[in-house]
């Protein structure tokens, strides 16, 4: 009888194994059936990207706008993936208007001196998507009544009251060689966290890092940043002094885009009154994988005579200066305890093209340009930041630094696509 049932436990042992077999059999002759029928029906794009400049670039992102290619159907555009030399690379699609479609492709790529490069833009199933790690993070974080603290992707007020309301006083977001922040008030200004390593950080740090994990080689918060414009801080001008958007509706913070090589963030204000108008104000944030330089972006809904950008002086250190580039390298405390924390030094950088006919100028410890913005237009400008004990690090004084924010600046042309 004993054997009986062991031969009948057997016998049901083999059943189910053949029957789990035969299912998987099943499955992946199905997935493998649908990749081919995706295959079959795949929609493809040949590009060719081109360096402008006479110097080779590295890492260059290359920004696909979608909406151009009327060929790649809306609803398969999430299906994208860009191969180079008929290897996947590294790619981004982000859903920028946030209409529930992603509207702009983005990768990296090296360039030598006005070289062209082929690549393939193709629709794929999701088994043959490679998962590629991600280089850049950004986080927007509220402090909760009980204590806790919510991730969030868009945060609101009608006052100047978010300062103290959200995790390291606004949005927040890095790539492996510098962090930045937006404060979440009538400043809106931009600090900046130095890596001594490259890699992401704050989602570990919280912006604060540890005795710890000081200790390991992270990195730390290495400006202090007052009221004054910090690096790339967008405000408002007096005939004197930069202004704080001070007068407003509502002020907005967001994260628009995220993923494995760009953020995208804002710091938007409605009803900013301001030369005898209201106007709303958007300033937008770009932030690539393997850069320290980001992009900012703003927007308008009327004219504006005068918005004032640039960067600090810090402790009383070298400025660089003219109307197009300003920079500065010092050496102070970076929090107001002195005691606590020792000074370092880091290098700022903000860079406006010439088509927007900007004017330095210099305010106290401010490094200024002042542009004038006309209803409909994008104003696109840079900035960077460097600190003294990264790693590795080719800005030891302010010589160098200077020397690359003028090689910086001059290579500053996005890469042809066609």
């Amino acid at each position: 009888m004993k054997r009986k049932v062991a031969f009948m436990v057997s016998l049901r042992f083999t059943y189910n194994l053949n029957h789990q077999f035969n299912c998987m059999k099943t499955k992946l002759t199905l997935l493998a059936l649908i990749c081919i029928s995706f295959a079959l029906s795949a929609t493809t794009l040949k590009l060719t990207v081109t360096n402008p400049n006479n110097t080779d670039l590295k890492d260059v992102p290359v920004v696909v706008k979608l909406d151009n290619y009327k060929k790649i159907a809306v609803k398969k555009r999430s299906q994208l993936a860009v191969l180079v030399d008929g290897k996947q690379i590294s790619s981004q699609l982000d859903d920028l208007n946030a209409d529930g479609n992603p509207d702009e492709l983005v990768f990296l790529v090296d360039l030598k001196a006005n070289e062209s490069r082929k690549l393939t833009v193709k629709t794929i199933c999701e088994k043959k998507r490679v998962a590629f790690p991600a280089e850049v993070y950004a986080d927007l974080i509220a402090k909760e009544n009980d204590g806790t603290r919510k991730f969030v992707k868009e945060a609101s007020s009608t006052k100047n009251d978010m300062y103290n309301a959200m995790h390291h006083h606004g949005v927040a977001f890095e790539s492996s060689l510098m962090a930045y922040r937006i404060y979440f008030d009538n400043k809106s200004t931009i600090d900046i966290y130095g890596k001594k390593k490259q890699q992401l950080e704050i989602a570990a740090t919280g912006w604060y890092p540890t005795d710890e994990q000081l200790a390991a080689g992270y990195g730390d918060d290495i400006l202090l940043v007052s009221g004054w414009v910090g690096v790339g801080t967008v405000k408002g001008w007096d005939g004197k002094k930069a202004t704080h958007i001070d007068k407003f509706d509502k002020r907005t913070q967001r994260i628009v885009a995220t993923g494995n090589l760009r953020t995208v963030v804002e710091s938007n204000v409605d009803g900013w009154q301001y030369e005898g108008k209201k106007i709303n104000l958007s300033v937008r944030y770009i932030l690539y994988a393997r850069h320290r330089d980001a992009i900012c972006e703003v927007t308008a809904s009327e004219d504006i005579q005068n918005l004032a950008t640039g960067v600090q002086q810090i402790g009383g250190g070298k400025l660089y200066s003219d109307n197009k580039l300003v920079g500065s390298w010092g050496t102070y405390f970076p929090q107001p305890d002195s005691v606590k924390y020792g000074k370092e030094t880091a290098g700022l950088g903000v860079y406006i093209p010439q088509k927007y006919n900007g004017k330095q100028v210099t305010s106290g410890v401010d490094n200024l340009i002042l542009m004038q913005y006309k209803k409909g237009e994008v104003i696109r400008f840079y900035l960077t930041a460097a600190w003294l004990k990264e790693e590795n690090n080719p800005f030891t004084s302010e010589d160098k630094f200077f020397a690359y924010l003028k090689s910086w600046s001059e290579n500053i042309q996005e890469p042809m696509v066609k």
